[in-house]
């Protein structure tokens, strides 16, 4: 049986070395919207706990790239790293959630509304952050849950 989600917000992820995007949900986990895409440079943590902390934000879930067969890729790492670091900074927690297609998805979505890969360079990486949200609140609601935080 599903669990019912607690009252709260979540801010979801989408790590990317130029850019990152952020989405969140609205206090009951109904509605999740993009919020914003950061620079990765030296002022990404502080940022990042800024919205989480104006937010009161109940867990973040960041995406982690993973390859179609289930191995981790290179690039999990540079995630996990970042998502220490994050760690450090905050009390809240942070799942890594499977983000394989997400950003592919999100052109996809893009594309379908008429928006081409130049002029949605600055929204692409929100709608990745919505879709690992979205990925993130299905687990929570399922019997699966969201596994262990770091």
């Amino acid at each position: 049986m599903a669990s019912q989600l607690r009252r709260g917000r979540r801010v979801g992820i989408d790590y990317g070395d130029v850019r990152v995007g952020v989405a969140i949900t609205d206090l009951e986990a109904i509605l999740v919207s993009p919020l914003c895409t950061l620079k990765n440079d030296e002022q990404l943590i502080s940022n990042l706990v800024k919205i989480v902390e104006e937010n009161q934000s109940i867990y973040i879930a960041i995406g982690s790239p993973i390859h179609l067969s289930g191995e981790a890729s290179s690039k999990s790492a540079t995630v996990a790293e970042f998502a220490n670091s994050l760690k450090d900074k905050l009390k809240v927690e942070i799942y890594l959630i499977d983000e394989r297609l997400t950003s592919k998805s999100a052109g996809e979505q893009l594309r379908e509304v008429g928006i081409g890969s130049k002029e949605g360079r600055g929204i692409i990486d929100q709608i990745a952050a919505v879709n690992i949200l979205n990925q993130a609140l299905q687990l929570e609601s399922s019997d699966k849950g969201l596994g262990n935080p770091l």
